[in-house]
């Protein structure tokens, strides 16, 4: 997924992470880094310095200030957030002031080799894919921290992501969008008598074709599939159906164009998500190379999380010895 398709995604979703805000992952996630930022205090240096890969719009840097807030004389930690949107960066900074923002690639740092004390990510570094992970070994000083919770092949975030993508390409395939575009056309057509009322019948036809096969996708999958934007689409078309003679043509053609766009960058993130995900195999392999470079592994293990209580997460926590 390009920096601008993550870009539209923060725009539309300001407060939007990997996870669904307020539900039982980010409890999780919450007790996660609390705890693990109050057990490596006694680990870190005076002032010491902090990475957060792919930081969207802060999610980890909360705990981390929550931690070690901002102090006026600069005696508390220098706190870093990366991340490849510029619009995620501007909501973290407005979430976190004080927080230093670059905008990068994760697959290549632009800090220097054990730069930072600690280095974190949550559902992010691995989007650069498996190699990021070393890039940012790199960046670790001797005796620094790194600790990632990454997306886990076939896990319960796995899993819903596979699930909302199906639904996006289900969408896709009943062309609900173009056939209520083509519907608009003919009827506002006939509405200035210039169309004829079989073309619209037709159009309506065809209409109804789309909305019965979306409905069984909503039937199937239920109401709050991909995050309730399938059943938003859903009602806000019924809406503009029942009064299309209150909407302007261009009013209602740039509102489809979006919600083409929307529908093609939510796709694109869970394709993403799916194709960014390791597998037993790809962390192990991962963590031999981290052993290899001189870090010490200290948790190599899933996450468990959401109302199944099924493994969701893998989490990566090592030290580079002295």
């Amino acid at each position: 997924m390009a920096a601008g398709d993550w870009d539209a995604y923060w725009r539309n979703a300001r407060s939007a992470a990997a996870h669904k805000d307020g539900g039982p992952q980010d409890e999780v996630l919450e007790r996660y880094w609390l705890q693990f930022f109050k057990q490596i205090t006694p680990l870190l240096q005076t002032r010491p310095r902090m990475l957060d890969i792919a930081c969207g719009n802060g999610a980890v840097l909360r705990f981390a200030l929550a931690t070690f807030p901002n102090k006026d004389d600069n005696s508390g930690m220098q706190i870093y957030g990366l991340d490849a949107s510029p619009e995620a960066l501007a909501e973290m900074r407005k979430r976190s002031p004080g927080v230093f923002g670059t905008a990068a690639n994760a697959a290549s740092l632009p800090f220097q080799t054990g730069a930072f004390d600690l280095v974190t990510s949550q559902f992010g570094v691995e989007y650069a894919g498996p190699a990021a992970l070393l890039e940012a070994a790199r960046v670790v000083r001797r005796g620094g921290i790194i600790a990632a919770i990454l997306h886990l092949r076939d896990g319960a975030i796995y899993q819903e992501c596979a699930i909302n993508l199906e639904a996006i390409e289900g969408i896709r395939n009943t062309n609900l969008l173009h056939s209520f575009e083509a519907l608009f056309r003919a009827a506002y057509a006939v509405q200035q008598g210039q169309g004829s009322k079989e073309l619209f019948h037709s159009a309506d036809q065809e209409f109804a074709r789309s909305v019965a096969a979306v409905e069984d996708i909503l039937r199937r999958l239920g109401k709050g599939i991909a995050d309730g934007m399938l059943l938003r689409l859903y009602t806000d078309i019924a809406h503009m159906y029942r009064r299309f003679k209150n909407y302007e043509p261009e009013e209602v053609f740039s509102w489809i164009s979006l919600m083409g766009h929307e529908l093609d960058t939510y796709a694109g993130r869970m394709a993403s998500m799916l194709k960014a995900a390791l597998d037993a195999q790809q962390l192990e392999n991962l963590t031999d190379q981290l052993a290899s470079s001189e870090f010490i592994i200290r948790t190599s293990e899933t996450m468990t999380m959401g109302r199944l209580s099924r493994p969701a997460a893998w989490v990566v926590v090592a030290q580079k010895s002295n």
